[in-house]
This record gives C-alpha cells, sequence and structure tokens, in this order.
C-alpha cells in the first residue's frame, strides 16, 4: 500500500465540491486520503471533458471549504496577518505539499509544490490563492507574475490569463505566486475580532493533530525535497534530520517504510514534477542518477515506458 494514501490527505469541505467523483466509502471521511482527492479531480475533469478544471474549482472556492481556517482567514486585518494564518496552518485543509514565502527586493512570493504532480490540483490550490484574495479584500486584485509546473496549450493559457488578469508562465519548475510586497497591508473587509479570538485557539489544537508522531513523514517531506540524491544513505539522511540511524530506520519500519523505498519515491516525485521542464542530464541530475541509463530504468519500472514516452503521453493529455 502506498504510504501517501495513508499520510497525506485533505479536509471533507475542501472535498466536498468533489462529493460526486469520491469513492461512496470516503465520502463521510473527516480526512479524504490525498490519492483519493486526486483522483477525483481526474474524474471530474473527464466528465467535465474540461482540462482546466481544478481552475474552474479554485476561481469558486468559498471560505467553507477552508473549514476553521477559512473563517480565521476571513477575520484578519490585513493580507499579511491572512497569509500568515494560511502559511502556519494550510496543512489543516490539504496536506498535499508545501508551502513557502519570501519576499526580495519588495516583491513578495509565495511557491506551492505537491508531494505528487496533478495538474487539477496545482491549477486549483493555485487559483484559490488568489480568488480568495480577491474575496477578502472585495477587490480584483492580480499578482504580477503567476508560474505554473503544468502543461497548458495555449487557448488554455489565455484562459487563465484572462481571469488572473495577469503574465502566465506554464511548465514552469515550480508554482509560484509573484506580486508587489505593498499589497500585504491591505486591509480585509469582514474583519472579527471576536470570531479571531475563538477561532485561533481552535485552529492551534487541530494543527496539534499535523505537528504529532503519527505524521512524521509529511513533517520529513520538505527535508527529502530539498535533499541531494546522490550517494545518499540512511546515515546521511539521518544526519540531516539531526538524529540517529537506528532512530530512522524505527521511524521508517512504523510507516511500514523502508529508505529504499522512501528514495524511491522521492524520484518519482521528482521525476513528474521536473520531467516537462528539464532535459534528460539534467534530470537525471536532480533525481541523483549518475547516468541517463539509470534514469531509463527507473521510468521504465514505474510506468513501463521511456521518459520520453512518458513526456509525449503527459503533454498530449
Amino acid at each position: 500500500m502506498s504510504f501517501h494514501a495513508i499520510m497525506f490527505d485533505v479536509c471533507r469541505q475542501y472535498c466536498q465540491v468533489l462529493a460526486d467523483y469520491l469513492p461512496s466509502e470516503c465520502i463521510h471521511l473527516t480526512r479524504i486520503p490525498m490519492q483519493q482527492y486526486f483522483s477525483a479531480l481526474e474524474r471530474g475533469a473527464e466528465a467535465k471533458k474540461d482540462p482546466l478544471w481544478g481552475f474552474e474549482l479554485g476561481k469558486q472556492i468559498t471560505s467553507a471549504q477552508y473549514g476553521l481556517l477559512g473563517y480565521l482567514v476571513e477575520s484578519s486585518s490585513t493580507l499579511q496577518e491572512a497569509l500568515d494564518a494560511l502559511l502556519a496552518f494550510d496543512k489543516t485543509v490539504a496536506d498535499i505539499g508545501v508551502c513557502q514565502f519570501s519576499i526580495v527586493n519588495n516583491i513578495a512570493c509565495i511557491t506551492w509544490q505537491p508531494y505528487e504532480n496533478n495538474q487539477h490540483a496545482i491549477l486549483r490550490n493555485m487559483t484559490a490563492w488568489i480568488a480568495m484574495v480577491r474575496h477578502i479584500t472585495g477587490k480584483p486584485l492580480s499578482a504580477d507574475s503567476i508560474e505554473l509546473n503544468v502543461n497548458v496549450s495555449e487557448p488554455e493559457l489565455q484562459r487563465l490569463t484572462t481571469w488572473f488578469s495577469c503574465e502566465i508562465k506554464g511548465k514552469a519548475a515550480c508554482n509560484g505566486i509573484y506580486f508587489d510586497a505593498e499589497l500585504l497591508s491591505h486591509p480585509i473587509l469582514t474583519k472579527n475580532e471576536f470570531v479571531s479570538a475563538n477561532l485561533y485557539p481552535a485552529i492551534q489544537d487541530l494543527q496539534r493533530t499535523y505537528e504529532s508522531p503519527s505524521n512524521w513523514l509529511g513533517q520529513l517531506q520538505p527535508t527529502l525535497h530539498s535533499c541531494d540524491l546522490h550517494d545518499m544513505s540512511l546515515l546521511r539522511l539521518a544526519k540531516v534530520l539531526a538524529t540517529s540511524p537506528r532512530t530512522l530506520q524505527r521511524q521508517l519500519k512504523s510507516h511500514d517504510l523502508s529508505f529504499s523505498q522512501l528514495i524511491e519515491q522521492e524520484r518519482k516525485r521528482r521525476f513528474t514534477q521536473f520531467c516537462c521542464v528539464l532535459n534528460k542530464q539534467a534530470l537525471s541530475e536532480r533525481l541523483g542518477y549518475s547516468e541517463q541509463a539509470s534514469l531509463n530504468r527507473a521510468v521504465k519500472r514505474w510506468y513501463g515506458m521511456s521518459p520520453s514516452e512518458y513526456i509525449r503521453t503527459t503533454n498530449s493529455q
């Protein structure tokens, strides 16, 4: 069984719009497994015959779909305060990726990368950031530019550009929203001190669930994503994590996972993320292979086809 299906998930409110595409046994779960969420997105897109269906879902995002976090965001004073809440508690809504924020030369940037690439999840998530900002400010605010790690045709790119009202770059190495940092001081329409004071402790309690030892793998992912996989060993990873090899091995075993399976999963994730934006030599390097033949064998093992065949298949979808 895939550890992703066990460890990473999405809150039920965020999946409510996908209820028709979820297995019946998932509908009443408090948290929907990540793979079921991705599969529901794919089934919905196929039913709607819309390659940008995730984008359409993101446009319609509401605070209720974020659960407690949505109401906490609406009770913020400024966009900066709302962003702080989103960054601090995003995993209470969807523990399926890593979100980071930075400011360089007065240009702010929000990046988000899922643990496994899914075009509709990326489109929904990135669109939802902008849709939520417009909702809570009551203004048609736009970013300076947006980068998306998705494959889109020219007509689809134009469709995205029209709604986002800024430059959109597809097939990017990562997903990023770039905007003037001065926007962070923009006021929120629905500031409610009473709601904020009561919601903050409640969502902090909810977050503790995701900081518990039971979510150890989720906490490991950002570190694993940034590791150099060349000559990666159990000893080296343990050192990066400031733990002992024996402790790391015990934690992996408790999740029915071996060290080699962990590295294999990370290589597969990197391949799906970067295969359309890096050449084969650079891709091999990113996955920690010293030669392209190793990359070819790995992709054949994962998907039953060569890297070139996989990329052609992905681009034609």
